[in-house]
């Protein structure tokens, strides 16, 4: 009687920590899903901030203002081609100025913008890459949580046959034990 009472206590005693072991398995799992989640959103406005900004970029190279290139041959090419619009527009200087001061400032914007999108895709990308590797240390955990409890259920379905009593079945959060 004193071995069923010491087996029932030691029993007892792996249950309690198959349950907090179980319970910390459920709240890694849980964190994974939400880092998961919420770097899933992040991706997907990232992905449509980039489309904005694809988009916007073959916009601005398919409008009819030049864009700026390094180089005199281009610049002086330029100079010519905004003096020959503004003779054939009959614009005045300050409106050719003008003109050139908001097409150098929209290249300007376009460039910080794919600057920044591409910081953005690199921070990303490393999000990513941590995310994967928490996600497989917690597959890794929760693996490790399911041996132990297999071997528990194997080790108490040892212990009751060797005991002779009546096997009973232990419930824990709906799984025989």
């Amino acid at each position: 009687m004193e071995e069923l009472t010491a087996s029932k206590d030691q029993l007892e005693v792996r249950n309690q920590k198959l349950a907090e072991e179980s319970s910390y398995a459920k709240g890694l799992a849980s964190a994974a899903a939400v880092e998961l989640k919420a770097l899933s959103e992040e991706v997907a406005k990232l992905m449509n901030h980039n489309e904005r900004l694809s988009a916007e970029l073959a916009a601005s190279k398919n409008s009819p203002i030049p864009r700026r290139t390094s180089g005199t041959a281009q610049n002086g090419r330029r100079e010519s081609q905004v003096r020959l619009r503004r003779n054939d527009q009959g614009g005045s200087n300050s409106d050719v100025k003008r003109e050139l001061a908001l097409s150098k400032d929209r290249e300007l914007s376009y460039e910080a913008a794919l600057l920044e999108k591409d910081q953005k895709e690199v921070e990303l990308q490393r999000k990513i890459e941590e995310s994967k590797q928490r996600e497989a240390y917690l597959e890794n955990e929760l693996a490790n949580m399911w041996v132990l409890v297999a071997k528990l259920k194997k080790s108490q379905g040892a212990e009751n046959d060797v005991s002779g009593s009546t096997k009973e079945s232990l419930q824990f959060d709906g799984f025989d034990i």
